[in-house]
């Protein structure tokens, strides 16, 4: 079976998993003005609430006489559980209502892509050839002289647009978004031909990275007024964003026909059977009257952009249109660690240099079926190739989320120790008193904390899951605490079991906490809390411990965290290696900085005896001190094992190279 075959197969098991509704119980609504915010609850009905659904139509009942109305779906919340639905065509749902959203079938429109035999080849092509022949034009790099604010390696970042195909690897915290809009603003400004194509998986992502464009083009125009020019040349494409973004910038919207809009919803919400034929051939004829139009307008506002920002979704339905126009200098996808392969590639062909920004190491692209070929093409993203010494990719080892311990936990668990607090962060007073530790009830005074706890998980088939009574409640009683001192809306509570979300939920609001945040660790990316509670609830499971899935989902729960993260432990959850891993940095955090010299006790007649218990450092060539925990013997007597207390990883120690290196007689 050839490439494209294992795609086309991919993408036609895909569409057989996902055709079907997600299901909701509808929580609450709210009307302001022609938009309805509608809180909604998943928990019997198992309904899956993301980004993706965005564009999609929701569908429910009017009681008591059945009547169908329809919606469409504007934006999707899924961290605070519900959407934004717009062009109604009957009364707003109630309270206890089941609403259905159809997903838009979007795989299909890549199904059609992948089944032309040429621009298969060519994006497979491209695919196999990346490494051998990713040459580079040095004059297309940008220059970030614009922007002296800039570190050091997001400077570095302005580089990579020379390259056929580039890589900036951004871990939490560390200024991707501001470098992507720092360096796109520089090739406007400096390369007066330059067109970009600027994608992102979500409608929020695509908003903020055109945003921090924009905000770069505006921070120059004092110095340099044609940047002001710039800016209206900076457009967002589709309908999907949400308005309060661009209040003061909506010279970055296209100006929509919202009743050319209203018009299409109603259409499809009174489709004809196709059995009636007459009937079905005046519908289908006005709906691609309406579809041509909208598809003009669209095309007008790409045609006068210089920098034109939509989804990956937007791009894949707008193909056609972005084939007719002169080809891009610059692809750039944003949060690409989301972004399918059977997405990127088509995608990427329709410019002559590709820019894949994100963190391999946070989220990948959400795919439903288990069948290989499924996992593969659309549950991987480009990072698969990304070689991370290569001079085309750039690492930002910066961050300034973190306070210097949660940083170092997150840098050594899942960024081999490269992470560190920025450098202009470690002398700043106020950013260093707004991550300053204060007493969490009993728990002591820290930047990280570890509760252990007996309780293990019990699955609820009440509940439709994994949950942890105890570790619920103790949730409740660290909140009871913590707002002695900071707003509800500083706290997150991340969980990676929707039914253990929904049990802690219950219990805060029930204590009157409606403004804590309760997440899944899916919904939670991209968000960050002055402080985070992390309950693993069961985590020596195929679930968080699958080596691609798990390491990502526990990432993106500890760098959630501003000054304090909080993680509850059991001994099932210790069986997984990470859960393991993070709690072993922060029980030996203290003892790092008080250490005893090996020099202390080598020479000592009771060694290794002696050591045993103790935290000792071991100076190391070209390379930090050793700081390890000393456990014991192992079984042959011949090794020491211990916890490295930088790193939290089990530590073995010869006994004899201890001797011959550090003794009297070295």
């Amino acid at each position: 079976m050839t490439s494209q075959d294992e795609i086309l197969q991919a993408l036609d098991v895909e569409l057989n998993e996902s055709q079907k509704p997600e299901c909701f119980t509808v929580e609450g609504v709210q009307q302001h003005g022609g938009v309805w915010t509608v809180s909604l609850s998943a928990a019997s009905s198992g309904g899956r609430l993301d980004e993706s659904l965005e564009g999609a139509y929701a569908w429910w009942r009017l009681e008591p006489n059945g009547a169908v109305v329809t919606a469409d779906v504007l934006a999707v919340q899924p961290d605070g559980e519900f959407v934004l639905l717009r062009f109604l065509t009957g009364p707003a749902p109630s309270a206890g209502t089941a609403l259905r959203i159809y997903p838009i079938r979007y795989l299909e429109k890549l199904k059609d892509l992948w089944s032309d035999t040429e621009c298969a080849k060519k994006c497979l092509h491209w695919w196999e050839s990346l490494a051998q022949r990713n040459t580079r034009t040095p004059d297309c790099s940008a220059d970030p002289s614009l922007f002296p604010w800039l570190r050091r390696r997001q400077r570095q970042a302005f580089a990579l647009p020379a390259w056929r195909t580039s890589f900036l690897w951004g871990p939490p915290g560390t200024g991707k978004t501001t470098t992507i809009g720092a360096l796109l603003a520089s090739l406007l400004r400096q390369k007066p031909a330059t067109r970009i194509l600027l994608l992102s998986t979500t409608n929020s992502a695509v908003d903020q990275a055109i945003l921090a464009a924009d905000r770069a083009l505006e921070q120059i125009t004092q110095s340099d007024p044609q940047a002001s020019v710039l800016r209206r040349q900076c457009l967002r494409i589709g309908s999907h964003f949400h308005p309060d973004n661009y209040i003061g910038r909506d010279h970055l919207l296209p100006t929509p026909d919202f009743a050319l809009l209203q018009r299409l919803v109603e259409l499809h919400a009174h489709e004809p059977p196709k059995t009636d034929a007459r009937r079905y051939a005046e519908w289908k004829a006005t709906l691609e009257s309406l579809e041509t139009q909208t598809r003009q307008r669209a095309l007008d506002a790409l045609e006068r952009a210089r920098l034109a920002a939509m989804t990956t979704t937007s791009a894949a339905f707008r193909y056609a249109d972005l084939r007719q126009l002169p080809q891009y200098d610059l692809v750039v996808f944003d949060e690409a660690s989301q972004v399918s392969l059977a997405h990127a590639l088509p995608l990427a062909q329709l410019g002559k240099r590709a820019l894949v920004a994100g963190d391999p190491r946070q989220l990948a692209p959400i795919v439903k079926s288990k069948h290989p070929a499924a996992i593969q093409w659309l549950g991987k993203s480009p990072f698969e190739r990304m070689p991370q010494t290569a001079r085309y990719t750039c690492f930002l080892d910066e961050q300034s989320r973190m306070a210097p311990e949660i940083c170092h936990i997150v840098s050594h668990t899942f960024y081999d120790g490269k992470l560190r607090v920025a450098k202009d962060k470690c002398t700043d007073r106020k950013w260093l008193s707004e991550r300053a530790p204060f007493h969490v009830g009993p728990h002591g005074k820290h930047n990280a904390y570890l509760l252990k706890v007996d309780a293990e998980a019990k699955h609820s088939n009440k509940m439709g899951g994994w949950i942890r009574y105890e570790t619920a409640e103790d949730t409740l009683q660290l909140v009871d605490s913590l707002v002695q001192t900071l707003q509800e809306d500083d706290i997150l509570v991340i969980t990676p079991y929707r039914a253990q979300r929904t049990l802690i939920r219950k219990k805060l609001r029930t204590a009157g906490y409606k403004h804590v945040r309760v997440s899944t660790v899916h919904r939670a990316q991209g968000s960050e809390r002055d402080t985070v509670i992390f309950d693993p609830v069961a985590a020596d499971n195929p679930f968080l411990n699958n080596p691609d899935l798990g390491p990502r989902l526990i990432n993106v729960a500890v760098s959630r965290a501003m000054a304090r993260f909080i993680l509850f432990a059991s001994p099932e959850n210790r069986k997984n290696p990470l859960i393991s891993q993070i709690a072993s940095i922060i029980e030996n955090s203290q003892q790092r900085h008080g250490a005893d010299s090996i020099f202390d006790y080598i020479d000592r007649p009771d060694f290794p005896q002696c050591v045993i218990g103790k935290t000792i450092r071991i100076p190391r060539k070209k390379k930090p001190d050793l700081i390890v925990r000393i456990k014991g013997p192992d079984p042959s007597g011949t090794k020491l094992q211990g916890v490295n207390c930088t790193t939290g990883e089990p530590t073995l120690l010869s006994i004899k190279h201890l001797r011959s290196t550090f003794g009297c007689t070295h």
